[in-house]
């Protein structure tokens, strides 16, 4: 697959829908000098062959959680092979687990948001004491504080 080509005014459009999202089509057409229909139809085409995706993030702070954790959870070789079931077990667990995925060198990564440390400390001590630890061989575990964080996503444009 060799990618689909942009023109320049597609590399345009899709520049300034990347740099702010807000821009309707109008504002669009005149910071590029198209006219609106011009911009509506390269947007439609763009979207069309997949060249960009909307997302709807969560603010998780403005929902009332403080603390994000990203959980690198390393499995033991016997028990690699049950690594899809413990991945099942952490998202049935936490409903609050936002990404919960494997990576090819025996480890899991996922990613939770909570309210406090005290709620997540609660939370992983019950699953360690509900699941075991047989299948454990280390975790390493980062806070990440979710206060005035606004996006998690942030992507500064494209080359144009």
């Amino acid at each position: 697959m060799q990618g689909y080509p942009l023109k320049i005014n597609e590399r345009k459009v899709l520049g300034l829908l990347i740099a702010n999202r807000n821009l309707n089509f109008r504002e669009i057409a005149k910071e590029i000098n198209l006219n609106e229909v011009s911009v509506r139809r390269l947007h439609n085409k763009l979207k069309q062959e997949n060249v960009f995706h909307t997302l709807h993030i969560p603010n998780f702070s403005v929902l009332g959680y403080k603390i994000m954790m990203v959980q690198r959870i390393y499995i033991t070789s016997p028990f690699l092979i049950e690594t899809k079931n413990i991945m099942k077990n952490i998202k049935s667990e936490w409903i609050n687990c936002i990404d919960c995925h494997e990576t090819y060198d025996g480890k899991i990564i996922a990613r939770s948001v909570w309210r406090n440390a005290e709620e997540f400390k609660s939370a992983h001590a019950g699953f360690y004491k509900k699941f075991g630890t047989d299948w454990l061989q280390r975790e390493n575990i980062d806070m990440i504080p979710l206060d005035g964080a606004d996006q998690f996503i942030r992507i500064n444009g494209i080359p144009i």
